[in-house]
């Protein structure tokens, strides 16, 4: 089950005990009231933050940061970047499983699978997530990035003449002929379409950031729309 946006009794608990062995496992000691101050922090973090992970997740970001981080002291910048991996690993695998639900639907008509749940998560984990992190000034990298920008342009978020293509593909070019100036490795491939359309989406994310669009609000309300409509 995932943690949700509710803090918990129950979830504080949870925290406390998980930096209680980080801290254990790393020797370092810090005073009851100090963990007390750190659960807390904890907790709020994945309430804002990483709200899609499991117990299990956060368990195990903790786990492998203990042993493989570079981070000698755990405080919240530390638990952020072991949370932030698992965060993209669980993504990952997330929008995998909405890709294959999908495509099953498709094949089979499987009635056990709710396609508008299927597109909504995609979407969340896509679209609505990474834009409201870098409203926050935060790093993103975009997943899906194909699936995205289509359904963001077929449904008129994005619009780009065919003169802007053709910019944003010329553009792509010289990065993707300079980028290779310094890769060792020559078999590395370089994807032009995704490029472009990563750069689309990001130069849309800056737009909306500061035309302080509502993204989650006009999607929710597509989704909605569209569900009304097929009733």
């Amino acid at each position: 089950m995932e943690i949700g946006k509710q803090p918990t009794e129950q979830l504080l608990d949870f925290c406390f005990k998980t930096l209680n062995k980080a801290l254990f496992e790393m020797s370092q000691n810090k005073a009851e009231s100090d963990r007390k101050v750190l659960a807390n922090i904890l907790m709020n973090d994945l309430n804002d933050k990483f709200f899609r992970l499991t117990a299990a997740d956060v368990t195990q970001a903790f786990h492998k940061g203990v042993r493989e981080g570079e981070q000698l002291a755990i405080n919240p910048r530390t638990w952020f970047n072991w949370l932030n991996k698992q965060k993209m690993k669980t993504n990952k695998l997330r929008i995998e499983q909405s890709q294959d639900g999908e495509r099953l639907l498709i094949e089979s008509n499987a009635q056990n699978i709710d396609k508008e749940e299927v597109l909504k998560e995609f979407l969340e984990l896509c679209v609505i997530e990474p834009f409201e992190d870098h409203c926050k000034g935060e790093d993103i990298t975009f997943q899906g990035i194909n699936q995205a920008f289509q359904w963001l342009e077929l449904n008129n978020f994005i619009v780009l003449t065919t003169k802007d293509k053709e910019q944003m593909w010329e553009q792509v070019q010289e990065e993707i002929v300079a980028r290779k100036k310094f890769v060792h490795n020559k078999r590395k491939q370089f994807h032009p379409v995704i490029m472009c359309r990563e750069k689309a989406l990001r130069m849309n994310f800056g737009k909306w950031k500061k035309a302080k669009k509502n993204l989650r609000k006009e999607i929710y309300k597509i989704l909605d729309n569209r569900q009304d409509y097929e009733k």
